[in-house]
């Protein structure tokens, strides 16, 4: 059995791949005549070619999701989570206590950013200070605030 050429096998790659494509100009583009280009569809298209064999891809590693390994990773980049509960609800306990002795009132989603703030805060201070996303998302809780003070309400 004769073996096809670089440009017939090519071919014929492509029209698999291609079904609805003209075999004219496709059999162009791989330097064939259209004749042969025909003979190699029907080929193709009858099962006679078989593309040739993937090469095994290794099996994808996951990240390890379990509570201990997601536990470890956290207490990198926010401490450990007793140290940063005490200095979040320590800050938290003198805003409520400020504010109550100024008789402050606030929205619901004004304290709540408040204390989005104040727990992000928090973890800068007792954990990674460079982990961006704490600066990102003090940044976001303000502009929630201030863009519903003004009417853009999100």
């Amino acid at each position: 059995m004769r073996k096809q050429s670089s440009k017939s096998q090519k071919f014929m790659e492509y029209i698999m791949n291609h079904p609805n494509a003209k075999v004219a100009p496709v059999a162009k583009k791989f330097g064939i005549t259209p004749s042969l280009g025909y003979q190699l569809r029907k080929k193709a298209m009858d099962g006679a070619f078989a593309p040739p064999e993937m090469v095994p891809m290794p099996e994808p590693r996951l990240p390890d999701f379990s509570v201990n390994s997601v536990l470890d990773t956290r207490a990198k980049d926010y401490g450990t989570f007793k140290d940063g509960a005490a200095l979040m609800q320590s800050l938290k306990r003198s805003l409520a206590d400020h504010a109550a002795r100024h008789n402050k009132a606030f929205a619901d989603d004004q304290w709540e950013a408040l204390e989005m703030i104040v727990h992000k805060m928090g973890r800068i201070v007792n954990g990674n200070p460079d982990v961006v996303d704490h600066w990102v998302d003090i940044a976001g809780y303000a502009t929630l605030i201030a863009d519903r003070l003004e009417g853009r309400a999100r």
